[in-house]
């Protein structure tokens, strides 16, 4: 049954922008250990904004269909966006974002992340089984 939709619109020079000012502070304020990995495979500028800026949509999308936005203790750690092998996104969530996902009764997140030159674009659902 589905819990809830969340989705992302994200101008890509906006994040690039972000990156350039703060560089890392920004990068591990937004991405989990194992994101931050994938992201340091990246070496060309758009490959890495384009990283950073799929993810965080990512995240935005699930943190609305958790409800909660950024708030009640939800940080964009939280909730960690990978790829399978064939690059399908997946979502991994941990802390207060975990939490609220058990308390409304989400256990499954479909998700898929889209994104031209300029935009990046995020869509998820929340499911229980």
């Amino acid at each position: 049954m589905i819990k809830g939709v969340g989705a992302d619109f994200l101008d890509k020079s906006r994040v690039e922008n972000i990156f350039l000012k703060f560089g890392n502070r920004f990068v591990n304020k937004i991405l989990s250990e194992k994101e931050f990995v994938e992201f340091n495979r990246k070496t060309h500028l758009s490959k890495r904004v384009s990283y950073l800026s799929n993810n965080f949509a990512c995240k935005e999308a699930v943190s609305k269909v958790l409800g909660t936005g950024f708030s009640k203790g939800v940080l964009m750690k939280d909730i960690e966006i990978l790829r399978s092998k064939s690059g399908a996104p997946y979502a991994n969530l941990q802390g207060a974002a975990g939490t609220v996902a058990v308390e409304k009764g989400l256990d499954i997140f479909h998700l898929t992340i889209t994104d031209t030159k300029e935009y990046s674009l995020a869509f998820a659902i929340g499911e229980q089984r």
